[in-house]
């Protein structure tokens, strides 16, 4: 009769990990909550910090939705929430093509660009707004500033948003 040599008694091993499969199998539900609310927090957490990358390096055809009421307090009331569209940056200031399609309560970036809205004629107005680099900080504060995009090539999610000869190459 041969002689094995075994390093670890399986009887043992499994007598170990069987109270863990008991705790999942009764704890499985809240186990799946937890996991759930983890990565829902996890993925806000990654949109603010994404989020404020854009803010605190802007660039050339950003889109910014802004509650334009609290910009100024001469503009319609009831149709407040616009886009906003970076023209041009400076040092101290940045330019802005201001959206004329407004909307009553404040809308994803997405619903403001679907249907490849900003491609039609009167997506602008004619007047530019420039605001200091810091009011845009302020705007962040205190929630006037409430979404941002950034065009991939020419798509904000999958909308057409600018011409291709408006598009910026990368450095």
């Amino acid at each position: 009769m041969p002689i094995t040599l075994t390093l670890f008694n399986l009887d043992r091993i499994n007598l170990k990990f069987d109270w863990i499969r008991h705790i999942l199998s009764i704890y499985s539900d809240l186990i799946a909550v937890i996991l759930l609310v983890t990565v829902y927090l996890s993925y806000n957490h990654y949109q603010h910090q994404s989020r404020m990358e854009l803010i605190h390096q802007p660039k050339v055809n950003d889109f910014y939705f802004i509650d334009y009421h609290a910009v100024n307090k001469s503009s319609n009331v009831k149709y407040r929430y616009v886009p906003i569209k970076i023209l041009s940056i400076n040092q101290d200031t940045i330019e802005f093509k201001l959206g004329n399609i407004a909307h009553t309560t404040p809308i994803s970036g997405n619903d403001h660009v679907k249907f490849d809205a900003p491609m039609r004629r009167n997506y602008y107005r004619k007047d530019n707004l420039i605001v200091p680099r810091q009011t845009i900080l302020e705007w962040v504060d205190t929630g006037i500033l409430y979404d941002i995009a950034r065009p991939r090539n020419v798509y904000i999610n999958g909308s057409i948003v600018m011409p291709l000869r408006d598009l910026i190459p990368e450095d």
